[in-house]
């Protein structure tokens, strides 16, 4: 999922803001992420695009401010109605590593369908501040010239900077993008990535980049996939659900928070999807660390402190982080499965190695899901 910026109108409710920061774009040096934003800025018609937003404010006239938020997959720009209503254009640029290339229509049209729905059932069903979407265009060869999104606009800052929905309101569980499904086991679901997963480095790559230890990496990232199938009936405690919404990118990086950082908003739902409690229970990205056992073991003391003392904050921040979620339980009378999972080291840790290993981080994941093998 991507990292973009800002998002919905603030209520009239004491949040403090002062303005816009979205200084990723001019901070930027030299190098592809800066040319690929340049060129992306001067490809796009953005006359059509206040033109699409005036249309579908049923003609009332507008401008795109000077603002650029940028992201890893999206660049944002902020559109001002003659009223002072302002919305927001979330527009997916091209991939870095294979500029050349485009997601298929139909599978980003269906990702950016998924995002709409998920993010309508969500507003409508929970109390997650999430802003509202206006509309979407899917097709990369559009007036505008790539996919885009138009949101309501939030007034805060970034932390730093497949569903389908029933008549009856229900939520009907579709297929995961790259996956498959509908899954009606956490067992079922396991079996899925462990069979349609890749390492995020080719062989070649995570040798080069495990120095010494080539051999033993590559065989250890070898058994991983093969080791979560054989287990995939043993990892979840809720097998049989009922399931929660995993964000898919959930951090500060996509948490809006008003210049007091109180919360406004959560976005890019865009890889959201229902799934078994211990995906769930992954720590947000901002204090999420690299299991132990899949680490280098010069990187801790004897008695398994770490010796880095910003991995140390982390862990530290982790237990403050269970604890705010066990009180947010509480408040609210629900169950402490959030908590719990996260409480759970073993499967945690599992879930977040499962996230590295798409990314193509290098490390001993073997050693990861060899505890839970050994029970």
């Amino acid at each position: 999922m991507s990292s973009s910026s800002v998002l919905l109108k603030t209520p009239e409710n004491g949040e403090k803001f002062s303005n816009y920061k979205w200084q990723y774009f001019s901070s930027l040096t030299e190098g592809p992420i800066r040319s690929r934003a340049k060129l992306f800025l001067k490809s796009i018609n953005w006359p059509g695009l206040e033109e699409f937003a005036t249309t579908k404010r049923n003609g009332i006239k507008c401008t795109i401010l000077p603002d650029i938020g940028l992201g890893y997959n999206h660049m944002v720009r902020i559109i001002e109605f003659e009223d002072g209503d302002r919305w927001v254009a979330r527009l997916k640029l091209p991939s870095l590593l294979k500029p050349d290339t485009s997601e298929p229509e139909q599978a980003l049209d269906a990702r950016m369908s998924y995002e709409f729905n998920t993010i309508s059932f969500l507003r409508e069903k929970t109390s997650i501040p999430i802003p509202k979407i206006h509309a979407f265009e899917a097709r990369p060869h559009c007036s505008v010239g790539a996919p885009f999104m138009l949101m309501d606009c939030l007034k805060g800052n970034v932390g730093m900077d497949i569903e389908c929905i029933n008549p009856d309101g229900t939520l009907q569980q579709g297929p995961i993008p790259g996956l498959g499904g509908p899954f009606i086991t956490a067992t079922e679901f396991f079996e899925a990535w462990a069979t349609h997963s890749k390492f995020g480095k080719t062989d070649e790559q995570l040798r080069a980049g495990s120095g010494q230890f080539a051999d033993e990496i590559a065989c250890s990232t070898a058994l991983f996939l093969p080791t979560i199938k054989k287990l995939a009936d043993k990892l979840s405690v809720h097998n049989h659900g009922p399931f929660p919404i995993y964000h898919g990118d959930f951090g500060h990086n996509n948490v809006i928070v008003d210049d007091d950082y109180r919360v406004l908003g959560v976005i890019d739902w865009e890889g959201a999807f229902a799934g078994p409690w211990e995906i769930f229970g992954d720590f947000p990205l901002s204090i999420s660390t690299v299991p132990p056992a899949m680490d280098v073991p010069w990187g801790y003391n004897e008695d398994g402190s770490p010796i880095s003392v910003e991995v140390a904050q982390k862990f530290a921040d982790q237990k403050d982080y269970v604890a705010a979620v066990k009180e947010e339980e509480n408040r609210i009378g629900q169950s402490h499965r959030l908590s719990e999972a996260l409480q759970n080291t073993e499967r945690q840790q599992l879930a977040t190695a499962m996230r590295l290993f798409r990314d193509g981080k290098v490390g001993w994941y073997s050693k990861v899901v060899g505890k839970l093998a050994a029970k």
